[in-house]
């Protein structure tokens, strides 16, 4: 806020009217905004890169399904998955399994590529195909020198989003509910302005292509919640997310478990231990 003292260079009509509108327009600057709502807004658009050009592993299970349950009459039941939970409608029916040994990884390759959209096992496995890169979208992504290239590009890139992802994923988090390929075509502008600065890689250093991926992850985070490519670049200068953000952990899940039914092994029966993943 200015005030009238500082104005003294001013006769008194200039004063006021300058104080006025001060008061209604508020201090200029940069809009403030929450950092860890900037950091999982990027944190999801860096995700979400990443499996369009390197994909998603998957993973197989043999398990012993329990017996059908239903979800009450509740409006909505949430069930523990994992690390996370799944929300059920009313009186749905489901079962939950137990795991009879550890997860076996499905790497994302070419003879992965050949699996079918929907995978059909025994009844005693439970199978995640892996999500396919689409490599070529993101390459038309990165080198788009207009409007007119990056909404092309995200034409195809909502095409890969509706088979590869199938529901899951394709939303950035927050209301009102927005999808990746749209959001590229809102903040298509703010995307080319970020390419031209100064920290957007232009080598062709193995790392150059993941520092483009942080970079463009940032600008559209920031351009969502009205901040300036250069502002976003700025206060996110340190914030770093690795290529291996998906395997790492499904890898290390694996290990774990290998290690679990290792141990409690006993006769040649397995003891299986819930655990929080």
């Amino acid at each position: 806020m200015m005030y009238l003292e500082n104005l003294v260079t001013f006769d008194k009509h200039c004063q006021v009217m300058i104080y006025l509108w001060i008061s209604y327009m508020g201090a200029r600057g940069p809009k403030p905004v929450s950092r860890n709502l900037l950091e999982e807004d990027t944190r999801s658009w860096a995700s979400f890169l990443y499996t369009l050009r390197d994909g998603q592993p998957g993973h197989m299970q043999r398990v012993k399904w329990g017996p059908l349950q239903k979800s009450g009459p509740e409006r909505r039941t949430k069930l523990r998955a994992g690390s996370g939970n799944i929300v059920l409608p009313a009186n749905a029916s489901y079962r939950t399994p137990v795991p009879l040994g550890p997860p076996i990884l499905i790497h994302v390759s070419d003879a992965a590529r050949k699996l079918p959209a929907q995978m059909k096992a025994e009844e005693e496995w439970i199978i995640s195909r892996p999500t396919m890169p689409a490599p070529a979208l993101w390459e038309l992504l990165k080198r788009a020198g207009s409007a007119t290239d990056v909404r092309r590009a995200s034409k195809g890139i909502r095409r890969w989003e509706t088979n590869e992802l199938r529901g899951v994923g394709i939303y950035l988090p927050g209301t009102p509910p927005l999808r990746f390929s749209d959001a590229l075509d809102q903040y298509a502008e703010s995307l080319l302005m970020g390419k031209e600065l100064p920290t957007f890689a232009k080598t062709d250093r193995p790392t150059s292509d993941d520092k483009r991926i942080e970079l463009i992850s940032k600008v559209l985070a920031g351009a969502r919640l009205g901040l300036a490519p250069i502002t976003v670049a700025k206060r996110l200068s340190h914030w770093r997310f690795g290529r291996d953000w998906a395997e790492k952990p499904l890898r290390e899940f694996v290990d774990c478990s290998k290690q679990e039914f290792a141990t409690r092994s006993n006769g040649g029966k397995v003891n299986v231990v819930a655990r929080r993943t």
